[in-house]
């Protein structure tokens, strides 16, 4: 897709940032060929916050730190966790035994406390200021709205798009155990969906029809 946009506008890896405006929206287009926009608009800080979350090398860059920083931070966790273990066993057993079974119980919960910490920082990720505008977004006949506008429609359309994707295998009951998970399907896509409709509308464009009916 990037190979197709840099060839339909002309823009090449090596022009400036931002250097091909949109004729009707507040978007810019970086060096990939691909278009953007910044929630708080085209600003000194926009190139900075494009490369942060867009840019190979960067991305690479900072997933090196966080893994560094991540395994620091696990070892800290686990020898902090067996410590304690350690000093309750001395406190409860008073033999080197307890000690053992004591740090090793400690070492246990602080893997396990490592492990739900990285569990929670993969599912929190958030859109960012800057994000990549979807073609239907760009195609739509609206002029002049606000970038805060087009990057609350850009990330509800891309989320509803997303979610578009599964929610119909999501929603498929074929035991009553299934009953519980596809209503708590049903109910995240409907959240999201109204975020889209919400966006849709907000510029005056028709909302396509859900993927799924909203209520069982």
């Amino acid at each position: 897709m990037r190979d197709d946009a840099a060839a339909r506008t002309g823009h090449t890896p090596d022009a400036p940032f931002g250097a091909s405006p949109h004729p009707r929206l507040p978007v810019f287009q970086a060096p990939d060929g691909e278009w953007y926009v910044d929630r708080d608009g085209l600003t000194a800080t926009t190139e900075r916050r494009w490369r942060q979350a867009f840019e190979p090398r960067t991305i690479r860059r900072r997933a090196r730190l966080a893994s560094v920083a991540g395994l620091l931070r696990a070892v800290l966790l686990l020898v902090g966790c067996a410590a304690l273990g350690a000093g309750v066993g001395i406190v409860v057993g008073d033999s080197s035994e307890a000690v053992v079974v004591g740090a090793a119980i400690g070492a246990l919960v602080g893997v396990w406390v490592a492990l739900l910490t990285m569990l929670g920082e993969q599912g929190s990720a958030a859109p960012g200021p800057v994000v990549r505008v979807p073609e239907d977004v760009l195609l739509a006949p609206v002029s002049g709205p606000s970038p805060r506008r087009v990057w609350l429609w850009s990330t509800a359309l891309d989320a509803e798009a997303r979610a578009r994707e599964t929610i119909g295998y999501e929603v498929e009951v074929e035991r009553p155990a299934q009953l519980a998970s596809a209503a708590r399907a049903r109910a995240r896509y409907a959240a999201t969906y109204r975020a889209y409709v919400e966006a849709a509308t907000d510029l005056g464009l028709p909302p396509r029809a859900p993927a799924v009916p909203l209520e069982p």
